[in-house]
């Protein structure tokens, strides 16, 4: 079932520096062409996908060191899968993590190479990657009463602001200093995508370094709206005396949440804003809260008028996060009743409900809810 990477690196490497330098600007161009293909359309919502799979490091290939690191990618994938960073105390994880192999799918072993200090080094490292089946998880957690955040996770879009001195500059994909690859990565970990901005005219001529460093939320959702973003995330990055200091906020519609990071190392402060935001997120849309109960709750949906419509209504229901079964309790002209269970509280369906842009409550909160086309 698995197979042993032979590594992807040359081992006889006569020019050091200059493949180093040639590696980053490959690099970079990969990470530019890939997130602009992303935002080439800007749509609601992102389908995130790898989140029932991991990779971590591994000492060799024996049978102990093969338990420990597949223990380790399944409780990655358990924190991207529930949105709790914290999910390692919860009695379901641990009985997941005891027998790992009985919910692993495929999985292989790859040599890599390090880098260290942004440098490419001739050193290898042995990683082992693993894919977990994904009914069996999800029933899992299911029993225990964790809802599973699915693929479908708010698009979030990042205003980050540095300053240098007495310089503040945004900070984007051509980003030298590594700021947005280290911000990318943990979003990767914990299950979301971050978009960024072009920064072209229509950016800069509406938003400045000082709406983001001052707060000020009105030109930032100004600047925003062109991306579609469900989540905007805006972070303050200063390195002091005292050591580097980030300031984040969330605008989630209306609502507005802010919080401060502090390190000796930015990548600790990038990561910090990252968790916080994921924080938010999770308790939004599948209140990842340990002890979550199940809940029943009814909604209406109107302008069904055919079965394709009414099959279309029922089978994204039945998609939601936290919404373990659906049933139809009436059918009248024009709308249905529909009898929802879920792990999560009424709110946190009405949230993953807006999320989908599949329906639109009529009260501008909750049921009655109405077919978009």
């Amino acid at each position: 079932m698995h197979s042993i990477g032979t590594g992807d690196m040359p081992q006889s490497l006569t020019c050091r520096p200059l493949f180093n330098s040639v590696l980053f600007m490959i690099r970079k161009l990969l990470l530019l062409v890939s997130l602009y293909t992303c935002q080439s359309v800007f749509v609601h919502a992102a389908v995130v996908t790898g989140l029932y799979e991991a990779e971590v490091p591994v000492t060799d290939q024996s049978a102990e060191s093969h338990k420990d690191g597949l223990s380790r990618a399944l409780l990655e994938v358990l924190i991207k899968l529930t949105g709790d960073r914290q999910v390692q105390g919860r009695p379901v994880t641990a009985e997941l993590l005891r027998t790992p192999e009985h919910y692993v799918q495929q999985y292989k072993y790859h040599n890599k190479s390090v880098i260290e200090d942004g440098q490419l080094s001739l050193q290898q490292q042995l990683t082992l990657w693993a894919r977990f089946n994904e009914a069996t998880l999800d029933r899992a957690l299911r029993d225990y009463a964790v809802p599973v955040w699915g693929q479908v996770r708010p698009a979030i879009l990042v205003w980050l602001v540095v300053q240098e001195g007495q310089r503040r500059h945004f900070i984007g994909l051509e980003d030298a200093a590594g700021f947005t690859a280290k911000m990318i990565n943990r979003a990767q970990a914990r299950g979301v995508v971050l978009r960024h901005p072009l920064f072209d005219s229509d950016d800069t001529n509406v938003l400045k370094e000082a709406d983001v460093w001052g707060g000020f939320i009105g030109p930032i959702k100004q600047a925003s709206v062109r991306y579609g973003a469900d989540v905007i995330l805006t972070g303050s990055l200063e390195n002091t005396a005292a050591g580097w200091q980030g300031h984040w906020t969330t605008i989630i519609q209306d609502e507005v949440n802010s919080w401060a990071t502090t390190g000796e190392q930015p990548e600790l402060v990038l990561q910090e804003g990252i968790d916080g935001l994921v924080d938010t997120l999770a308790y939004r849309y599948i209140q990842s809260a340990s002890g979550a109960q199940s809940s029943g709750m009814e909604i209406v949906v109107k302008d069904i008028s055919d079965f394709e419509q009414y099959s279309k209504v029922l089978k994204y229901l039945r998609t939601l996060n936290s919404v373990t079964e659906v049933d139809v309790k009436t059918v009248e002209p024009g709308s249905v009743t529909f009898s929802l269970t879920a792990t999560g509280s009424e709110l946190v369906v009405q949230h993953a409900i807006e999320l989908g842009r599949t329906l639109e409550s009529l009260t501008g909160g909750g049921s009655p809810y109405r077919l978009l086309p």
